[in-house]
């Protein structure tokens, strides 16, 4: 594609995803975190910083990386790689492999729009991935979960003092017979945070999509969608909607 087919295609993308930019729940965090800062280290070596987003005639949504280089050559600096943290508040964290412009003063701007219109991203540069990497290659997004599943040691200690003594002695034999203490049997007991499994499922259902997509082409026009990426979408799909329908009752 010429830059001018990208930047027609940037824009038609973007007017598309504004008009579901409300149900989008994921935008920049308002501080940077302790769980953002433990998050960046998986990512790269420097730390996570505010970032402006400037309205740039060059910046390309979808295309991040050849709107940054076509910014490049006309006003000069040169293109820093790393990765952006979005956040869907009190659940998870994501990051997307992305390309911000370093000004001829050093300075650095995401050129790139966004459909819910956030005026600042927080980004983690990436030395590790020189300016003259091909974005086509880029790793694939990460996620954490930042949402507290139940701390099953300590409930396991509850449960410790709640048993009778013949109750004490039958889970003592079989936490002996699993061959563990019987803390970690009674944990066993614990039942998972129901809210924290389903964020857990919506990062897996995701992580493998995103792989198996990867997998088929480029992208667009050229991916070659078979039977399981349909079934891998409809595990997303369902995985995304029992997740909502949680949070909205917590």
């Amino acid at each position: 594609m010429s830059f001018e087919d990208i930047r027609v295609a940037s824009a038609q993308l973007l007017a598309t995803e504004k008009r579901t930019a409300e149900t989008v729940q994921e935008t920049t965090p308002d501080v940077i975190t302790a769980d953002i800062i433990n998050f960046a280290q998986r990512l790269g070596s420097e730390p996570p910083r505010f970032l402006p987003v400037i309205d740039d005639p060059y910046g390309c949504y979808g295309w991040c990386s050849d709107g940054v280089d076509a910014k490049v050559r006309v006003a000069g600096g040169s293109p820093v790689f790393g990765w952006t943290i979005w956040e869907w508040p009190e659940a998870l964290l994501t990051a997307e492999f992305h390309s911000v412009w370093k000004s001829p003063t050093n300075d650095l701007f995401d050129i790139t729009p966004k459909p819910k219109g956030e005026d600042r991203i927080i980004f983690v540069p990436d030395p590790s991935y020189p300016q003259n990497f091909n974005f086509d290659n880029r790793p694939r997004n990460q996620r954490m979960r930042i949402w507290a599943d139940i701390d099953k040691g300590k409930e396991a200690q509850v449960l410790l003092t709640q048993l009778s003594q013949s109750q004490h002695a039958y889970e003592s034999r079989r936490a002996e017979q699993a061959g563990v203490s019987l803390t970690k049997w009674l944990e066993r007991k614990v039942p998972s945070d129901p809210i924290a499994a389903a964020i857990d499922e919506v990062i897996a259902a995701s992580d493998v999509f995103e792989a198996h997509y990867d997998s088929l082409g480029v992208g667009g026009s050229q991916i070659r969608a078979d039977a399981r990426l349909l079934a891998l979408m409809k595990r997303k799909e369902l995985a995304l909607a029992g997740f909502k329908a949680l949070w909205a009752s917590r």
